[in-house]
């Protein structure tokens, strides 16, 4: 009987104490996640971030993909009106500089002229107005006008560009036959100057660019839009390149002729009027390019350029 009653007695025991055990078993989940929870919460934010489900960091990274796009598009923005800033500047340097070239040419030179009996340099007087009012500003505003007509259908912009290029080239022509002109009727030999023969160059390369760009982008059916898109790169760069020899010997020619005035027989005074007048007019010249040049390339965040001729495709 005692044997008996013991077994029962540890019998029960052993339940209670399963029951006991199951119960704090029971309990170890809900104190396992508040304890996680607790150490959670106090590690750093970087590492809460690194533990977040995968869900949220898709969001974190769709989130930080909209932000880089969004300073993309500010930097972007700030660019393109620093761009529009130098293009208002190039537009005035371009007029600066046509009017000191024909202020030199007209008040101190005496004027222009296609023929003279009396004075052959009123023929030379020619080459510099139309030299720096062709391939240079009317070359120059032919580049910004993709740039500046924003506000113009694309197409129209395409026209202005090709019939800016073909007045600079027309005017670079007559300036050349007023140059060759004047020597022929002076005695004075023809290229033999390195303003001459960078000049031919200059104005060779330009009659050729013109014609690929109305052949390739501008002529009715004759190149397809792929040849036009690989063509563009090769186009926007020899423009630019063109346009620069230009002005680099329009700096040739200002040099060239104030050394020639300096000279004897006339003489004129290294610190003069109109010594002072021609240097000038050739530092905005210079400018000019430069600020061309600017107001084209695109310097976009990543460190590329773009050129602005995009618009032509």
């Amino acid at each position: 009987m005692l044997s008996s009653f013991l077994a029962v007695q540890l019998s029960a025991a052993a339940i209670c104490d399963w029951t006991g055990l199951l119960q704090f078993f029971s309990l170890i989940p809900s104190f396992s996640c508040e304890y996680v929870r607790t150490c959670v919460d106090r590690l750093p934010r970087h590492i809460i971030v690194d533990l977040s489900p995968s869900m949220d960091m898709d969001m974190d990274m769709d989130m930080s993909k909209q932000q880089q796009q969004q300073q993309e598009e500010a930097g972007a923005a700030s660019n393109n009106n620093k761009q529009r800033a130098v293009a208002a500047a190039a537009h005035a340097l371009a007029v600066a500089a046509v009017v000191l070239v024909v202020v030199w040419c007209v008040h101190f030179r005496g004027g222009v002229a296609l023929r003279s009996v009396q004075n052959k340099q009123l023929i030379f007087n020619l080459h510099p107005v139309l030299m720096v009012l062709g391939p240079i500003v009317l070359g120059g505003e032919a580049i910004l006008s993709y740039r500046s007509l924003l506000l113009v259908p694309r197409a129209a912009r395409k026209k202005a560009h090709m019939a800016l290029h073909a007045a600079g080239l027309a005017a670079g022509v007559l300036g050349v036959y007023a140059v060759f002109k004047f020597h022929v009727e002076s005695g004075i030999p023809n290229l033999y100057s390195l303003h001459s023969w960078v000049g031919i160059a200059a104005i060779s390369l330009y009659a050729a660019q013109w014609a690929a760009g109305f052949l390739a982008f501008f002529f009715p059916g004759a190149s397809p839009p792929a040849r036009r898109r690989a063509l563009l790169p090769w186009h926007a760069v020899a423009g630019v390149l063109v346009f620069a020899l230009a002005v680099a010997t329009a700096q040739l020619g200002f040099l060239e002729k104030l050394t020639f005035l300096q000279s004897p027989p006339l003489r004129l005074p290294k610190y003069g009027v109109e010594a002072m007048l021609v240097n000038f007019t050739a530092l905005v010249v210079l400018l000019l390019g430069v600020a061309v040049v600017l107001a084209t390339l695109n310097i976009t965040t990543d460190g590329t350029t773009r050129s602005s001729y995009s618009a032509i495709v």
